[in-house]
């Protein structure tokens, strides 16, 4: 953890080169110790808690279970100035050794990368791909699987963040109420895109997952899944394409 790359001056503001982690528990859910006994010595651990009375790592208190987004967006905004990256992570994941410098050393080759995401093992539903066409969408079939190098979208269970992409698109869009894997994580990586930024997946950097406790079992208060399908393509689609979105709210959910 010796070299960070430096943040790129932005619109928004300029950040240090400082690393945290961010991650949200939850009544019900894992603890941290998975997550916190893989970290690099020193790590700083920022844990956004939704009433399970966390007391590892620096914790925000919240007073309802906002959801996965909107609980990493209050997280986020209380960090310092010199706090530049930000590794935001699921507390059931593990991250191998070496696995977070590898992403930081991604973010050197790619000056331009807003997201850069590991392979994550041990989980069944795709963790990154392209981004979907609006028909794709509203159908329910997001795209899953990715090759090294620049990407559509990638799972926010285990992700590292430049902090200034993050402003420059406000982070999360916290009505979308899923978690880690889910549309809220494409919706965030489309924008990213249309903002300028990169968002590359770096296969040589590796984390491992539990399937039960970390994909299945999602993070915040769950919402039918058409109605985040509905909502991605009815804030992309122009005109008669708006049709589209009603199929979305018609279709069964594909993953029941």
């Amino acid at each position: 953890m010796d070299t960070v790359p430096p943040v790129l001056s932005d619109p928004v503001r300029v950040y240090g080169g400082r690393l945290a982690v961010v991650t949200v528990t939850r009544r019900g859910r894992p603890s941290v110790d998975r997550l916190r006994a893989s970290l690099p010595a020193g790590t700083r651990l920022v844990v956004a808690d939704t009433a399970s009375s966390a007391r590892d790592g620096d914790v925000v208190r919240l007073a309802e279970d906002v959801g996965w987004a909107a609980a990493v967006n209050r997280a986020m905004a209380g960090l310092e100035a010199d706090v530049g990256w930000v590794v935001l992570a699921d507390p059931a994941v593990r991250w191998r050794p070496g696995g977070i410098d590898r992403l930081l050393a991604a973010a050197a080759r790619f000056p331009r990368a807003g997201l850069l995401g590991p392979a994550l093992q041990g989980v069944r539903p795709p963790t990154g791909g392209p981004l979907p066409g609006l028909l794709a969408a509203a159908r329910g079939r997001i795209p899953g699987g990715t090759g090294a190098g620049p990407t559509g979208w990638l799972s926010t269970a285990g992700v590292l963040v430049r902090r200034g992409a993050w402003d420059s698109v406000d982070g999360f869009d916290s009505r979308y109420l899923d978690g880690p894997g889910g549309i809220g994580d494409v919706d965030l990586g489309d924008r990213m895109g249309r903002a300028g930024w990169l968002v590359v997946f770096v296969p040589e950097a590796v984390a491992d997952a539990e399937p039960g406790d970390t994909f299945v079992d999602r993070h915040g208060i769950l919402e039918p899944h058409a109605a985040g399908l509905h909502r991605f393509v009815r804030d992309r689609a122009r005109g008669p394409a708006r049709a589209l979105a009603a199929l979305a709210r018609r279709s069964p959910d594909p993953r029941t």
